[in-house]
């Protein structure tokens, strides 16, 4: 069945257009595949108002914004899920009810034996007419479709998107001279889609895929495993019914695992060890003579991972040192925003776990001169670790505000040696740190949980600490 022929005539109920329209241009693939779409978002549609008109003028067939009511679902023929949007979500109990319903009557059927006539048609006509709704995200719809690839997935609690600003200008130089090898860099959180890179995707092209927790145990159900995994940090385990390492089941002994010390250490150690190739990695392998403007050993790590990877695509050192000396740190993670009166502010808004702030911490500060802005949505992570290291670096916390922050609250205030303010906004906090701030101290926008609520998406926050800077 052709790509394109699998959407035709279908059904099809996107939950999710994403923070910033990350799904826009997958809707679009599948309007023009002949499907009937119909879009089911939380936010009000006056938020996604730019998006919504383009998408009508496509021929979008219908929208819900503000709800997702579960009976509308069960029409489907298929429900295609935003990153956001994990199984678990309470609007698709029905449809996974609805599902167990008519797997139990077609089983009661096939088991049914000692009946009458009469009562075997019933049952086959109920069974006939109740139909499964297949759940997919882009990332299993795009493997299931796909012709043959090479995957190189990059996974970790943080450090992924700085992986691939690195990796994918290296992998661009070794498709360059083959017409049958090309580059797809898909990732959830981009706006270029994932889904609609069907349509120009041929066997023996390189997918360098950005894997977030939730679609690793998606991916092991397909029975897939990257050929290339890279491991930034150990994912979060909260995300898995097994283990961080199912990921790589299947994996046959020519692929490969690059990894630090002590992950790979930790692969060894359980009852399956993974088959692939283990390649160990540490920051040193960034010789320090390169002109690589990376912050601290993390991101010297991140690009060792990088180099490794882009040395099993042949690859050469030279034209790595090159490309990395052109790099740029990316938006919204560490990025230097402003220096007033010898204070330098950061914005680190993508930092949503406690590993991704540690990270943060540990790059910027010396001798406690940083002053760290903290806080946000619950996301369910162990903190602990954290607040062991922060005295370490940081003198001053402020809190905005959050259910994460509420509950982590009582933890910060009785670290030792930490003096913690807590502020309704980020203008505010950023006013409180600049007040608490001396010439030679840093502060820190990295607030270590997910956005939402009145501070809007991790995007939208890190441009409102950064209009606070700047109004300084």
């Amino acid at each position: 069945m052709a790509q394109r022929d699998y959407f035709k005539g279908k059904r099809i109920a996107v939950i999710g257009l994403g923070s910033h329209g990350e799904m826009v241009e997958d809707v679009k693939y599948l309007i023009k595949a002949g499907a009937w779409v119909s879009i089911y978002d939380l936010k009000s549609e006056a938020r996604l108002k730019s998006h919504l008109i383009f998408l009508r003028s496509v021929g979008l067939a219908n929208y819900v914004c503000g709800n997702i009511p579960g009976e509308d679902l069960l029409d489907m023929d298929l429900i295609i899920l935003s990153h956001e949007y994990p199984r678990e979500s309470s609007f698709l109990k029905e449809v996974h009810g609805h599902n167990a319903d008519v797997e139990s009557k077609k089983k009661q059927m096939r088991s049914t034996v000692l009946s009458t006539p009469d009562s075997v048609g019933t049952l086959h006509d109920e069974a006939a007419r109740g139909k499964l709704i297949p759940i997919e995200y882009p990332e299993t719809l795009f493997f299931r479709l796909a012709p043959p690839v090479t995957v190189v997935g990059v996974m970790g609690v943080c450090g992924k998107s700085t992986v691939i600003s690195l990796l994918s200008p290296l992998l661009e130089k070794a498709c360059e001279g083959y017409d049958s090898q090309g580059l797809f860099v898909l990732d959830p959180e981009s706006e270029n889609g994932i889904i609609s890179s069907l349509k120009k995707i041929k066997s023996g092209d390189i997918v360098l895929l950005r894997i977030v927790d939730g679609m690793m145990s998606e991916l092991a159900s397909m029975r897939m495993s990257p050929h290339v995994a890279i491991f930034t940090t150990l994912p979060s385990k909260n995300s898995y019914v097994g283990t961080p390492f199912d990921i790589l089941a299947f994996q046959t002994y020519n692929n490969f695992i690059i990894a630090s010390d002590e992950i790979i250490d930790a692969m060894r150690e359980i009852k399956t060890p993974p088959r692939g190739k283990m390649l160990r990695t540490k920051a040193s392998l960034i010789p320090d003579e390169w002109e690589f403007k990376g912050r601290g050993v993390h991101d010297r790590f991140n690009a060792s991972l990088a180099l490794q990877a882009a040395r099993l695509f042949k690859v050469d050192d030279e034209t790595a040192r090159h490309i990395f000396g052109e790099w740029k740190a990316l938006k919204g993670r560490l990025e230097l925003v402003k220096k007033v009166k010898g204070i330098e502010f950061y914005n680190d808004t993508m930092s949503m776990t406690p590993d991704a702030t540690l990270a943060g911490v540990t790059a910027l500060s010396d001798a406690r001169n940083l002053i760290l802005i903290f806080g946000g949505a619950e996301v369910g992570y162990e903190y602990r670790s954290l607040y062991t290291e922060l005295p370490r670096f940081v003198h001053t916390v402020v809190n905005i505000p959050g259910s994460g922050t509420i509950r982590q609250r009582y933890s910060l205030q009785h670290i030792e040696g930490l003096t913690v303010y807590s502020k309704p906004s980020i203008d505010e906090a950023v006013r409180t740190a600049f007040e608490h701030a001396q010439k030679g101290d840093r502060i820190l926008f990295s607030p270590g949980f997910d956005a939402g609520g009145m501070e809007g998406s991790k995007v939208e926050r890190g441009e409102k600490f950064v209009r606070a800077v700047r109004g300084l």
